[in-house]
C-alpha cells in the first residue's frame, strides 16, 4: 500500500502527464492489490485506496474524452476504479458507520497528506 501511495504522490507532483502504458501499469497494480488483499486491508488502507481509485477514475475519465486510440481503454479503467471505489464506500457506510460527511473529511485529510511539501 505504501508503494501505491508514494507513486500517486509522485504523479500528483508532476507537471507532465504520464503515458498510457505507465497509467495502465499503475491501474493494474491497484486492481491486483484489491483482488488479492481487499478482505484483509485495514480501514485506513481502504480509505487511502478509495482516494487513489477516485483520483485514477477522474484522470481516466478526462483522458477518455480525447479522440485517440486509448479513449475506450480509459473508459474501462474509469468504470473499474469507480466500481471498487463504490465497494469501499459501501463498506465504510455499512460496516464502519461512515456518512457522506465523514467520508469527505477522510478524503480531505488524505488529500492534504498527498500534497507535496513546500
Amino acid at each position: 500500500m505504501e508503494e501505491i501511495i508514494a507513486k500517486l504522490k509522485e504523479y500528483l507532483a508532476m507537471d507532465t502527464e504520464i503515458d498510457f502504458k505507465e497509467f495502465d501499469e499503475y491501474y493494474r497494480k491497484l486492481i491486483e492489490k484489491l483482488n488479492s488483499d481487499y478482505q484483509e486491508m485495514s480501514q485506513e488502507d481502504l480509505l487511502n485506496m478509495r482516494y487513489v481509485l477516485n483520483t485514477v477514475a477522474v484522470n481516466a475519465e478526462n483522458r477518455s474524452l480525447r479522440k485517440d486510440k486509448f479513449a475506450k481503454k480509459y473508459r474501462k479503467i474509469q468504470e473499474k476504479t469507480n466500481f471498487w471505489s463504490n465497494a469501499i464506500t459501501y463498506k465504510a457506510k455499512k460496516e464502519w458507520g461512515y456518512t457522506d460527511s465523514t467520508l469527505e473529511e477522510a478524503d480531505q485529510r488524505i488529500d492534504e497528506a498527498m500534497r507535496p511539501a513546500e
